[in-house]
């Protein structure tokens, strides 16, 4: 729990520093962010993606987030996904092809799957660093603001209360654990502690409930009526555009690559 705490601080942190993506609109970097993750689905090759993913990690270093924090939050996608889709996906049964090596019960890998499993795997990868290029440099009440629309307003808005009560609630969840070891010399059986943990999860639900209707109170004692206020305005200037032009000059050319180099290869 105090983790989860400590990672999101730490994207906070970055997301505050004085960086070329930290200071663009969040609207202009969702936007573009989305349309990138969807444009690589349209990719059918593995180059083109690494372009990608390559610019990805390019911005992220500019906006002076480093290697170790990345990789750091990205490594465990890929024992992940190489399992749940690399591993079938090399199979002569789920993909038939050109055998490459052979295994045991008849089954053998093959060129395609081999093929496919490289297209998969990279494509999600790259998915990945887009959507750290979002997290890292994007404040999560900007985020929810630039996500606000008249359609997604309730969402939102749970969004933004649930990320503020998460936090509440784990530093209470982390309070009573502390205070439980504190007091403990000898571990009690499982039966007690199962009673323990089961007291513990009612106490937070009336703890949140009682927080609910607290913080209602108050925001309608200050004004609310339902629609959130933002303290700053947000705005499209000379910097969204050239990142939205260079978003697009990037997508253009690892099409080109795709469709126009790479169409008659196979990968």
């Amino acid at each position: 729990m105090a983790r989860m705490v400590e990672d999101s601080l730490f994207c906070e942190r970055a997301a505050r520093r004085a960086a070329f993506l930290q200071r663009l609109d969040a609207r202009v970097k969702l936007v573009s962010v989305l349309l990138l993750a969807v444009g690589a689905t349209f990719l059918h090759h593995v180059l083109p993606l690494l372009l990608l993913g390559g610019c990805a990690l390019a911005a992220l270093l500019t906006s002076r987030v480093g290697l170790r924090t990345v990789f750091s939050r990205t490594w465990w996608v890929m024992p992940t996904v190489f399992a749940l889709v690399a591993v079938p996906s090399v199979l002569s049964v789920f993909v038939p092809g050109e055998p490459v090596a052979a295994l045991p019960w008849g089954l053998s890998i093959t060129r395609q799957g081999l093929a496919s499993a490289a297209l998969l795997v990279t494509r999600i990868c790259v998915g990945v660093m887009l959507a750290l290029v979002l997290a890292l440099t994007t404040r999560w009440q900007e985020l929810l603001r630039a996500a606000h629309t008249s359609v997604t307003a309730p969402f939102v808005l749970v969004a933004t209360m649930m990320y503020r009560y998460v936090f509440v609630l784990l530093r209470a969840a982390e309070q009573m654990h502390l205070a439980r070891r504190a007091r403990t010399i000898v571990p009690g059986d499982p039966a007690q502690e199962r009673r323990w943990v089961g007291a513990r999860v009612g106490a937070l639900f009336l703890r949140s409930r009682r927080l609910s209707e607290r913080v209602y109170a108050a925001m309608l004692a200050r004004g609310y009526r339902g629609e959130p206020k933002a303290l700053t305005q947000s705005r499209v200037g000379g910097p969204e555009v050239g990142w939205m032009m260079l978003c697009g000059l990037v997508f253009a050319a690892a099409l080109y690559l795709d469709r126009a180099v790479l169409s008659a290869l196979l990968w």
